[in-house]
């Protein structure tokens, strides 16, 4: 809907609530309005309200823009000597994006301060799911959300995928599969609407076709990321129907680039965000402060539904199912979160005010699986988090909460003990540690990314920095970093000589480890 749309309707509003107040009033009073009684009330005072508000948004306006005219003044400023890059440590390792928004979808709510409480007042039980059963027929444990409209969905992306690609036969797909595209569907359309607090779009929409490219709204950038079992094709295609979710919001399409990783390699959701950071400014501008010279704006969704008989049944084989007596294994469950990301100059702008950044990513591999090992080290999750503190600049006791995608199983737990006690002494893990995958079942990508939001919620709840750590999959491991803009001056923990190795803006921190 056109902007002159909304005000032709809003005028209209205001000044039919006027009339039908007034008249009503001088009906049940007995009044017979003259014609000044008119003039001032029926036309005059709804002209004096529309001019408040049109002087309420100008001045909203003008302080965003001032806002940014603020941050932009402390990019060009000298960096403070506490800032200056340690020597043999790569200043790109120092960068960071602003969270603008999150957006989060769970079988315990869409509200991620409030499931972070129910999580840690551990409340939380997941049911038994009727359409789900094992393998001697009983119904198992799942993390089912219970509004996802998939088969609306279907209907939707099918008509929209014979008007963009006809010359493709639609291929029939499980009810998991529409989950999926549901749930990111309503991440999309909802942080779609949160872009609407840009500063410039108003400006931009209004502008002639051929003076918009001098408004400066950048390009959006939508990164989506979907189960790993769909086809490179599928995932690409679903990404730019998503797009255009966004854009019905009313963010410009032209102003809205599908990034190619939809549809590429299957890697890890916080290598994908830690690559967004590596490629948000140029490397040969060496800037340590987070006000970057030029804008960035980026959209990050996961969605997945592991809902599906088939991998219930190939957990099940593989004794990594949660069931009957057995206290071992994981829940399926399905679950999408989303981030905006941007500049910390544009994350004043439109509205967030000190914002959570997100720091570089730290992250290694298991050569050998840790479901088939009889004892896993904790030196790969240790040497990642010294890793992702020395880049933030925070010190383990400035941490509120550690949020880890993981469940209850023995090597997960294992693995976050040891690194609590090697790395977190101070922290409490009794009381200050989220297991997201014990409480809302495994999603796979989606929640690992929800842990990323749940940390958000933390730091912003708090003004602490938080740590999110990724340790459910049976190979892959990532931890990163949280904390309030600007972030904490404090002197970076120590690092063993065996800490991960950094590396350049493009390849984020690697190490592996053989169990």
């Amino acid at each position: 809907m056109s902007t002159w749309i909304k005000r032709g309707l809003l005028t209209v509003a205001v000044f039919l609530v006027t009339w039908v107040m007034f008249i009503t009033y001088w009906s049940g009073a007995n009044h017979m309005p003259d014609g000044g009684d008119v003039i001032l009330y029926l036309l005059v005072l709804p002209a004096v309200f529309l001019l408040l508000v049109w002087s309420i948004a100008k001045g909203r306006s003008a302080m965003a823009a001032a806002a940014a005219a603020k941050a932009a003044a402390a990019a060009a400023a000298p960096p403070p000597a506490a800032a200056v890059t340690e020597p043999g440590h790569s200043p790109e390792r120092k960068w960071t994006l602003a969270i603008v928004a999150t957006a989060l979808r769970s079988p315990f709510g869409a509200d991620a301060a409030d499931l972070l409480e129910q999580i840690k007042s551990q409340s939380l039980r997941l049911p038994l799911d009727g359409e789900l059963v094992n393998d001697q027929g009983m119904p198992i444990l799942a993390g089912r959300i219970s509004d996802v409209q998939g088969e609306e969905t279907r209907e939707i992306y099918q008509a929209w995928q014979q008007q963009h690609f006809p010359e493709q036969a639609l291929t029939p797909q499980d009810n998991a599969h529409w989950r999926s595209l549901a749930l990111a569907a309503d991440i999309a359309r909802e942080l779609g609407d949160r872009l609407q607090w840009h500063p410039l779009l108003e400006e931009y929409q209004d502008a002639p076709r051929h003076r918009q490219e001098e408004v400066g709204l950048p390009h959006l950038h939508l990164l989506v990321l979907l189960p790993p079992t769909w086809s490179s094709e599928q995932r690409m295609q679903a990404a730019r129907w998503l797009g255009d979710q966004v854009c019905q919001q009313g963010w410009p399409p032209e102003k809205l680039n599908v990034l190619p990783a939809a549809a590429g390699e299957n890697a890890h959701p916080l290598l994908h965000l830690d690559r967004l950071v590596a490629t948000s400014r140029d490397p040969r501008t060496q800037q340590p402060s987070p006000y970057l010279a030029s804008s960035y704006l980026a959209m990050v969704i996961a969605a997945q539904s592991n809902l599906d008989p088939e991998i219930v049944q190939a957990w099940q084989q593989d004794k990594q199912l949660l069931q009957g007596a057995q206290s071992i294994g994981k829940s399926p469950a399905e679950a999408a979160a989303g981030l905006i990301l941007a500049d910390t100059t544009q994350a004043l702008a439109m509205g967030t005010a000190d914002p959570v950044l997100l720091h570089r990513a730290s992250l290694g591999r298991h050569e050998q699986s840790v479901d088939q090992a009889r004892r896993v080290p904790g030196d790969l999750l240790i040497q990642l988090a010294q890793g992702a503190l020395r880049d933030a600049a925070i010190v383990p006791d400035q941490l509120a909460l550690l949020v880890s995608d993981g469940d209850y199983r023995a090597s997960r737990t294992d693995e976050i003990m040891k690194l609590g006690y090697a790395v977190l002494p101070e922290l409490d893990l009794g009381s200050q540690c989220v297991k997201l995958g014990a409480s809302c079942g495994s999603a796979g990508l989606a929640t690992a990314l929800s842990a990323l939001v749940l940390a958000h919620a933390a730091t912003d709840d708090s003004d602490q920095p938080s740590l999110c750590v990724c340790n459910e999959d049976a190979h892959q491991r990532a931890v990163v970093a949280l904390s309030r803009a600007p972030a904490i001056a404090a002197t970076p923990a120590p690092v063993s000589d065996s800490a991960a190795s950094t590396a350049t803006p493009a390849s984020p921190v690697t190490a592996s480890a053989t169990v």
